[in-house]
């Protein structure tokens, strides 16, 4: 196995469920995650399972990295683990949903991480090469001069002007 698949293994056997300082760090995670959504929307009573996911991940990872020292890219993982045939995302036990409803709920709305990942390499890979990006307006960069406008109006005095009138 090459260094990154042991780091990818230690990752995904990690016991989180077990470690109190992570859920401890998840839960106020979440009720500061839960209090700000309030601020935007009185009447949210939880967090979206995508929110939830998203910020469950992104505290794994931090961590992970921080109790290890190791280096992770999430969307590297995501990568790796479907290429394995695992699931793409997942999450503490404290989420309701199984890990096949939440990743479902994830493609409906936003696409799978690594789908993120290669469409913004697809349209890195455009602007660099040059290519016309799809769905944007192109707009010749040219400058009509025999169509200006003539000056109608007097100019102003300036301030000066008008007491020596």
């Amino acid at each position: 196995m090459e260094p990154i698949e042991n780091v990818y293994q230690e990752f995904m056997n990690f016991d989180w469920d077990s470690n109190a300082e992570f859920q401890e760090g998840l839960k106020e995670i979440f009720e500061t995650h839960l209090m700000q959504l309030k601020e935007q929307d009185p009447t949210i009573e939880s967090i979206p399972t995508q929110n939830k996911i998203q910020l469950t991940d992104q505290a794994k990872s931090f961590f992970f990295c921080s109790q290890t020292g190791q280096i992770l890219s999430l969307d590297d993982y995501y990568q790796w683990r479907a290429q394995q045939g695992g699931h793409l995302l997942n999450h503490t036990s404290e989420t309701s949903e199984t890990t096949e409803e939440a990743e479902a709920a994830a493609n409906e709305t936003n696409g799978t991480p690594s789908e993120y990942s290669s469409k913004y390499k697809d349209i890195v890979n455009m602007i660099v090469t040059g290519q016309e990006m799809p769905g944007i307006k192109q707009i010749p960069d040219t400058v009509l001069s025999d169509q200006s406008s003539e000056q109608k109006a007097q100019q102003r005095a300036k301030p000066w002007e008008k007491e020596k009138q």
